[in-house]
């Protein structure tokens, strides 16, 4: 569990206020030299893995990697010479930045799934490669909502790209397409979360989900699309939503009316006919 902040950057005044607002414990090293880190650990209380620590400057994240922590980079504008290579992170600005995030961040730098909700019966959370083989026996199916890609790569080609997918779309733009899991039986059911969305002329972010044959009919989907919705209300602080579905996928059309959302237009891509519809957060 994550345990606390060492902050080496500047301007980070509104992150600090955030922690303290939040209890994350934060603590500034007394100086930019490998001692003072380390007594800034030992004062947190805490063990190196236990820690992040925010730089701006290549040589505090030299510090930070050879003691081995886990470093999130700070883009300081007046620093344009530092390239922070080894920061898998890189902020821009501290506005949004909050406990939540630090301790996604945290759990995806152990090699662990974040977990993005869970309801009365099921568990939702980041994809891990052990999931592969469910995932894609879920994409056999088909009849999904939202656009999915195929497997058609060979298993070294879709570790990678699974990989890819954790460290770069939960990563960076901390959402992306979840695991479901039914909490009874432990079995993943389905999926359920967003992507970007460009089969027009602009891009938006869109939810899509997919639920094993053996699964539907049960509620699942709707319980599964509330949670997911309700973390991007709530979290991710998206304005709204848009879901694209086949014209003629009629339980997936009803679905998202119940959910709330309106219909946009209608258009052909790929000689489908597709539906936009939109919701938008209150």
């Amino acid at each position: 569990m994550l345990k606390g902040l060492v902050i080496a950057a500047s301007k980070t005044e509104l992150l600090k206020e955030t922690l303290t607002r939040e209890g994350l414990p934060w603590i500034e090293p007394a100086g930019k030299e490998k001692e003072d880190f380390l007594g800034a650990l030992i004062r947190l209380g805490a063990g190196p893995e236990e820690i992040l620590c925010l730089v701006e400057r290549d040589r505090e994240e030299e510090i930070a990697r050879d003691l081995g922590w886990f470093c999130v980079g700070y883009l300081n504008p007046e620093l344009p010479k530092e390239h922070l290579s080894c920061c898998k992170i890189l902020l821009e600005g501290f506005q949004e930045i909050d406990r939540v995030f630090l301790q996604n961040v945290y759990t995806r730098a152990c090699g662990l799934p974040v977990q993005i909700a869970e309801t009365r019966r099921l568990l939702i959370r980041e994809m891990t490669l052990a999931d592969l083989d469910a995932v894609n026996a879920l994409y056999r199916e088909g009849d999904s909502a939202g656009f999915f890609p195929e497997c058609s790569l060979e298993r070294k080609e879709e570790e990678e790209r699974i990989r890819a997918y954790i460290a770069y779309m939960y990563g960076l733009y901390q959402f992306g397409m979840w695991v479901v899991i039914e909490k009874e039986s432990r079995r993943l059911i389905g999926r359920a979360g967003f992507g970007i969305a460009d089969y027009l002329d602009f891009s938006e972010v869109d939810m899509g989900y997919l639920i094993g044959r053996n699964y539907r009919r049960q509620g699942y989907a709707e319980e599964a699309c509330r949670a997911v919705l309700e973390y991007a209300r709530t979290v991710l602080y998206f304005p709204g939503v848009s879901a694209y579905v086949d014209s003629e996928n009629l339980g997936s059309l009803r679905l998202l009316e119940k959910l709330g959302f309106h219909r946009e237009q209608f258009f052909s891509l790929r000689e489908r006919n597709l539906c936009r519809y939109c919701l938008a957060f209150q």
